[in-house]
């Protein structure tokens, strides 16, 4: 009788864990190994590594000041450092997300919202996944949308679709352009090194040359950040 009642036991208890298993993600419903969603503080966490890397990301830890780099070689530079809620997307001043990164098991684990406020991917959740949708679906939903709403969500589905605007310049500082595109409104365009500067007539010209009331021709890079106004790092910019 006891020898059964223990194998009773054992049995919810593998019961109890496997429905108690933490959800992983996934990207486009595959499911990436090592990738489950923590809870904390009412914050859904994912580890960094194996999420990034699915993504097509490097992952680089940065010693000198204990930071982490997620980098594609491109316009998606995102920064961090465990247990500060200041998360920058290439030259933009830190960003308070929902919560700050945090190190469980020897694993760093940042907030869900950094996928949907930095790269604008929409997550459906379940009890079994937290699946980051990638790829451009219709909109089913035929209730209009806010005008907050339509200008966040014009992010890296529609840049895939139409990544050139037109506009004026609005405001410049050392860091970033403010810029009025024609169609989304008002974008904040990253200053760097790597976007290619032209003038008019097609010869290069220096990022710090854009000034107020300006002209402008812009390529954006493939990553928008959902926040109002939208930031992104372009590919090159030409002056009218």
């Amino acid at each position: 009788m006891k020898r059964k009642l223990l194998f009773t036991l054992a049995i919810m208890g593998i019961m109890s864990v496997s429905a108690m298993a933490a959800p992983n993600v996934a990207i486009d419903s595959n499911v990436i190994e090592n990738s489950d969603i923590i809870e904390q503080d009412g914050i859904s966490y994912f580890p960094v590594r194996p999420v990034a890397e699915a993504m097509g990301l490097t992952v680089e830890w940065k010693a000198e000041d204990k930071s982490v780099v997620l980098t594609n070689g491109g316009p998606i530079y995102i920064t961090f450092k465990n247990g500060e809620n200041a998360y920058t997307f290439a030259k933009t001043a830190p960003m308070e997300l929902s919560g700050a990164p945090i190190i469980v098991n020897d694993k760093t684990y940042i907030p869900v919202d950094v996928i949907s406020d930095f790269f604008n991917y929409e997550i459906m959740k379940s009890d079994e996944t937290y699946n980051i949708i990638t790829k451009y679906q219709e909109e089913t939903d035929t209730q209009e949308p806010s005008a907050d709403e339509e200008q966040s969500s014009k992010g890296f589905a529609d840049l895939e679709e139409k990544a050139v605007a037109t506009g004026v310049v609005t405001e410049v500082n050392e860091e970033q352009i403010t810029f009025e595109d024609d169609e989304r409104g008002t974008v904040i365009l990253t200053k760097s090194d790597s976007v290619k500067v032209t003038d008019k007539d097609g010869k290069d010209a220096d990022i710090n040359s854009v000034k107020a009331d300006m002209k402008l021709n812009v390529e954006y890079g493939p990553a928008m950040t959902m926040s109002i106004p939208p930031i992104n790092n372009p590919v090159s910019i030409t002056i009218e």
